[in-house]
């Protein structure tokens, strides 16, 4: 019985909890929030306290107790922040977003006091220099939290009672105007907080679910090659097992096979397990290479000899079906590159040429220098050639066609994809120029880097 690897099964987390947790992260930012205001916290106070006289004469002790509440502010802002960096995944997203929530309707307590302790009521200048500031600070809540807008709603409804509640007590003409004018522009802030949190809170989810898409693919892959090796396992042992037997008997190592019909019998148990082998050994190559897997062992590679290695393999099946194969290397250079990949290549492509021609036909392995330095090697044919949309189809996996010519039709459709993985491996291209009913003429175009001339190689 056959038994294949179990593939743990991993939960994926909630997208909207993993949503609502990046949020909150986006939304305390870094410990530069917390302390960038200190400076404007500093000079305001200096200001307003006698520093120029037409701005601000605030005694020293309350400028001073205002800013040391700043500082309170920030120092224990920073202190969540750190708390919060070092203990993310340790608690609720419900308790960080509390947490967020506190630190900013505090800080929005703090700077809308200042309308009660640095407000002077015969000065004018004063008391536009403070509104400005305080319009400054609401328009940073914008960019800081538009993304968490539960909080920036918080934070934006906390000012706006401060600064109504400071112009109330105040009174005046400049007092009752920005009364007015600071909920109008808070809840314009809004309605674009508002659809700037949707937006992120879009992004956020197509960025979740493309990153629940690749571990989904990622898995699958996982279990795809886990699958194929426990296939790859228990399927060639048999296989071999066959192919032998069935070889020993072709060739009547132990005596004739009565009766004589049996004969043609083990000729297609042998040939069908050769395919069947080959398939699987296709099918192990390119889930190696789609997962990066396939081993290479990069060397410098004579390309001739790679050639005449591809002819000398598939002469056999060249006889059978009536093409003559042969060479034109118009530039033999050196590549530095994995034999073996190479080889698989140029069989590959030799054989998928022989195979798609009529009796009589041709397959020829080509070499030829590009304008650009790099070189093409590949094969040229006068076979059936390809349409358009069989190119395309002809570099999918398990995507073949067939003709009526075809001398062999069956396969697996892995050949092109393989090569054109192995090729993309060496920084290369798999490249295509087909006619229907005339030939094709496919390569493998390896970029200058890899190309050494022989004077360079010795």
């Amino acid at each position: 019985m056959m038994s294949v690897g179990a593939i743990p099964v991993t939960q994926s987390p909630d997208p909207a909890a993993q949503i609502e947790r990046e949020k909150i992260r986006l939304a305390y930012g870094t410990w530069i929030l917390y302390v960038d205001g200190i400076p404007f916290a500093l000079g305001l106070t200096v200001l307003m306290c006698g520093l120029m006289p037409a701005v601000g004469t605030i005694g020293i002790a309350a400028g001073t107790a205002w800013f040391a509440c700043a500082l309170i502010w920030a120092a224990g802002s920073s202190l969540a922040y750190r708390f919060y960096r070092d203990n993310e995944a340790k608690r609720s997203a419900s308790f960080w977003r509390a947490q967020l929530a506190a630190i900013w309707v505090v800080h929005a307590l703090v700077w809308g006091s200042t309308l009660f302790v640095f407000w002077d009521q015969s000065n004018t200048i004063n008391q536009a220099i403070l509104s400005t500031i305080l319009l400054g600070v609401i328009v940073s809540y914008f960019f800081s939290m538009t993304m968490y807008f539960p909080v920036l709603l918080a934070t934006l409804a906390t000012i706006t009672l401060v600064q109504s509640a400071a112009f109330l007590v105040h009174g005046g003409a400049l007092a009752h105007v920005f009364m007015v004018v600071f909920p109008l522009f808070v809840c314009v802030l809004m309605n674009y907080g508002l659809k700037a949190a949707k937006s992120y809170h879009v992004a956020l989810q197509l960025r979740f679910e493309n990153e629940a898409l690749l571990e989904a693919v990622t898995r699958a892959n996982r279990a795809k090659s886990s699958f194929l090796a426990s296939m790859s396992h228990e399927l060639r042992t048999p296989l071999n097992a066959i192919i032998g037997y069935s070889d020993l008997m072709r060739q009547r190592t132990f005596g004739p096979i009565a009766p004589a019909r049996y004969a043609d019998y083990v000729d297609d148990i042998h040939s069908s397990g050769e395919h069947l082998l080959k398939m699987i050994n296709d099918l192990l190559d390119l889930a190696k290479i789609e997962a990066g897997k396939r081993e290479l062992n990069f060397a410098l590679v004579d390309l001739s000899d790679i050639a005449k290695d591809a002819i000398r393999l598939v002469e056999p099946q060249a006889g059978r079906a009536h093409v003559a194969v042969m060479i034109d290397m118009k530039d033999n250079p050196i590549v530095h590159a994995d034999e073996r990949a190479l080889k698989q290549i140029a069989i590959n492509l030799l054989s998928n040429a022989v195979k798609f021609s009529r009796p009589g036909g041709i397959a020829v392995v080509f070499c030829e220098r590009l304008p650009h330095g790099g070189v093409a090697f590949g094969v040229k044919d006068t076979g059936i050639g390809m349409t358009e949309a069989m190119k395309e189809r002809a570099v999918k996996p398990f995507e073949q066609d067939s003709d009526a010519y075809t001398v062999e039709g069956r396969g697996t459709g892995l050949g092109l994809p393989i090569c054109k993985g192995l090729i993309e491996a060496h920084q290369g291209n798999l490249r295509i120029e087909s006619t229907h009913g005339i030939g094709s003429k496919i390569w493998a175009e390896f970029p200058v880097e890899r190309v050494l001339r022989r004077s360079q190689a010795a």
